[in-house]
């Protein structure tokens, strides 16, 4: 049964589309999945073995879960497919669904409580990970992702894009499967790399060429490049070229290694691009500004999230659509090496139907239902999706899926800071990312940010 949910308020919508244009007709067909009629004795037991040993989707027919739900292009699509789960498990679900700040405020409530509950619920591992699986409010995964009488032999956990699968690991425990995974591109407007004789950089020394030639070439009227520079909002791009650097968020001691040579270097490319060939309100841009300059045609080149192509390629509100081009993060010194953020699903560790929420979590992540997913402009985790003929058929943007595809399989997970103060840690190094694009003393601003990690982290240990 599915509980009603409540509506996100205008404040809470997503100022961006994630849909290709597919025919949601045909992604409402019930999905038949193979499995017995099996039904365990104990259809509420909250983890041991279903009591036989090959797997079933039946072995706890007439269990209650409930699951806590993000409002989520993901939520909304796979919804509808909730009574198919039912029917084919015997499972009765219940389902709430929150805007995305109440979200994560109502399950942060729900676990502190001690006495919730919830089953399953979606979660980001970069920004709660951490803090989660300190305060043992996860359940390990790995004895249903390996065990037969809780597998589902057709799963195949291997066909995940091995970064998605990586952001949900602590300590050598899985405690997430991913649902959704975004990365950055470099896209780029065709029109404007002609006319100026630019070549698609694919190093960081021939995108800041490029960025000069056309900023240069068009007297400063057209921006060789737009990047995020509003602090902490930069720092989920600017960590790719620190990673493309060599650079990392913590060293293998887990203080901050934000001022290390590889990081310095590479802000001071970011700043760079910003300061001489960026658009002036740079300070103040975040994503939505970015795109929107982008999107405009005054910039001939933009780093940010792969999800803005459906933006860039509306005729409705961009002017360049039809005329970009995409590609993965140009080389620094270690390689090409951007983000994945993931959304993923989770078992509480509280929960008193552990198995049953995890045929759950089997269910809507198959390999079926994530096909679906992706034709529906669900940019999933799954690499046999992506390659699907049906996909390919539908896909009218295959440069945008070429290039993504490059960025999931290079991919580091770690966006965010590994720690639990993520948010602070974000601020430190936001300010000098501020500082490079003001041309200011980058390895000091650096060395300050990190002193500030070091001392956020040791107040939260």
């Amino acid at each position: 049964m599915l509980k009603p949910w409540t509506k996100a308020p205008e404040e809470f919508k997503v100022a961006r589309s994630y849909a290709l244009a597919i025919a949601l007709s045909v992604l409402i067909a019930a999905v038949v999945f193979a499995g017995g009629n099996h039904e365990a004795s104990n259809k509420n037991q909250s983890g041991g073995n279903n009591g036989g040993s090959s797997f079933s989707w039946r072995a706890y027919a007439g269990t209650k879960i409930e699951v806590m739900l993000d409002s989520h292009p993901w939520q909304k699509f796979i919804e509808p497919f909730i009574p198919s789960f039912e029917r084919q498990t015997g499972i009765q679900v219940d389902l709430t669904v929150y805007p995305e700040n109440q979200f994560r405020t109502k399950r942060t409530v729900e676990m502190v409580s001690g006495t919730s509950n919830i089953d399953a619920f979606m979660i980001m591992p970069a920004e709660d990970l951490a803090k989660y699986t300190r305060s043992g409010w996860l359940e390990p995964l790995n004895t249903f992702m390996t065990s037969k009488p809780f597998l589902w032999p057709e799963y195949s956990i291997s066909d995940f894009f091995r970064p998605a699968l990586e952001a949900g690991v602590r300590n050598g425990k899985n405690y997430t499967i991913p649902i959704q995974l975004e990365t950055s591109l470099l896209a780029y407007n065709k029109s404007i790399l002609a006319k100026y004789r630019v070549a698609v950089p694919t190093t960081m020394t021939e995108l800041l060429a490029a960025a000069r030639k056309i900023y240069e070439g068009s007297s400063g009227r057209i921006y060789g490049i737009t990047l995020r520079g509003d602090k902490a909002s930069a720092t989920s791009q600017w960590i790719d070229f620190v990673h493309s650097y060599g650079g990392k968020w913590l060293n293998k001691d887990g203080r901050a290694a934000v001022d290390s040579p590889q990081a310095v270097a590479a802000t001071e490319l970011y700043g760079r691009l910003l300061r001489l060939y960026g658009p002036r309100s740079a300070l103040t841009n975040s994503w939505y500004e970015s795109i929107s300059i982008f999107m405009q045609g005054r910039a001939g080149m933009i780093y940010d999230a792969n999800v803005f192509k459906a933006d860039y390629e509306n005729r409705e509100i961009s002017k360049i659509a039809g005329h970009v081009g995409y590609t993965i993060i140009p080389k620094g010194p270690d390689g090409s090496i951007p983000h994945v953020s993931a959304w993923s699903l989770a078992v509480y560790s509280g929960s008193r139907h552990k198995a049953a929420a995890w045929l759950f979590i089997q269910w809507v992540t198959s390999k079926e239902i994530d096909l679906k997913a992706l034709v529906d402009g669900i940019p999933v985790a799954r690499d046999s999706a992506w390659k699907s003929p049906i996909f390919k058929k539908n896909d009218t943007s295959p440069g945008w899926t070429q290039a993504t595809l490059a960025s999931y399989n290079a991919a580091s997970p770690l966006w965010n800071p590994p720690v639990v103060s993520v948010s602070q840690c974000r601020e430190a190094v936001g300010e000098a990312i501020v500082a490079a694009i003001l041309g200011q003393n980058v390895p000091k601003a650096l060395r300050s940010a990190a002193d500030s990690m070091n001392a956020i982290l040791r107040s939260s240990r």
